[in-house]
């Protein structure tokens, strides 16, 4: 019974910690550049299901983030981890059932049947760790125009014409402001981005490159 107890409490505390979770920043930063630096991100979601779902919908283009989603006529089903057994008669998500299932899973370093806020935190840089992964995948998918893998300048920011390039100049949001920050994330100097690469200059503040932290704070600085 007490462990019963412990699961029902800890249920309740993560529902209230998805609710009250911070939902935007707002700033001025140009698009492409990471959350800290003022884009616009959407709220954070607990669990990779409801993830799946959500990306499921936005691919087939349902309305909006509280509509429900119909799986049973949606070609992306098997990927949705056997969704069916967690939504309702009304296609909306069970939080409390799949709370039950997702414990377990957060709860191991140790098993004691609670969760720790080092189990909470590692758990949620996973799912940031793979939330930046898929933006960072859609990227390269939508502006790869050549098919080779990798995003170059003119690919990212087609705006900025070889004269802008070469004025360089470095004012926020200027060709040579962003080609800075490129070169800082091209590693290998190949004149294009790897995922890696794209990743990193996408997300500049989850970069270890010590290039792009270099150029983090002194943004922060200015």
């Amino acid at each position: 019974m007490g462990r019963v107890v412990v699961y029902v409490l800890i249920t309740i505390a993560i529902i209230v910690f998805i609710t009250l979770s911070p939902i935007n920043n707002h700033g001025r930063t140009p698009p492409g550049l990471n959350r800290r630096l003022g884009s616009k991100f959407s709220k954070p979601n607990f669990d990779p299901l409801a993830v799946k779902m959500q990306r499921i919908a936005e691919e087939k283009g349902y309305a909006g983030e509280g509509d429900a989603i119909n799986l049973e006529n949606n070609s992306h089903a098997k990927e949705a981890e056997d969704a069916g057994e967690y939504l309702s008669d009304d296609g909306r998500l069970n939080i409390t059932l799949r709370l039950l299932v997702l414990f377990p899973l957060l709860d191991n370093k140790p098993r004691d049947g609670l969760i720790s806020f080092e189990e909470l935190e590692a758990w949620n840089v996973v799912q940031a760790r793979e939330r930046l992964a898929y933006r960072t995948q859609r990227e390269i998918q939508s502006r790869d125009k050549d098919g080779d893998g990798a995003i170059s300048f003119k690919e990212y920011l087609p705006q900025f014409s070889n004269e802008d390039i070469e004025k360089n100049e470095m004012g926020h949001g200027e060709a040579g402001w962003w080609m800075l920050q490129f070169r800082n994330a091209d590693v290998d100097r190949n004149g294009t981005l790897d995922f890696d690469e794209f990743n990193n200059f996408l997300h500049p503040e989850d970069s270890n490159n010590k290039d792009i932290q270099i150029w983090i704070l002194r943004e922060k600085l200015k």
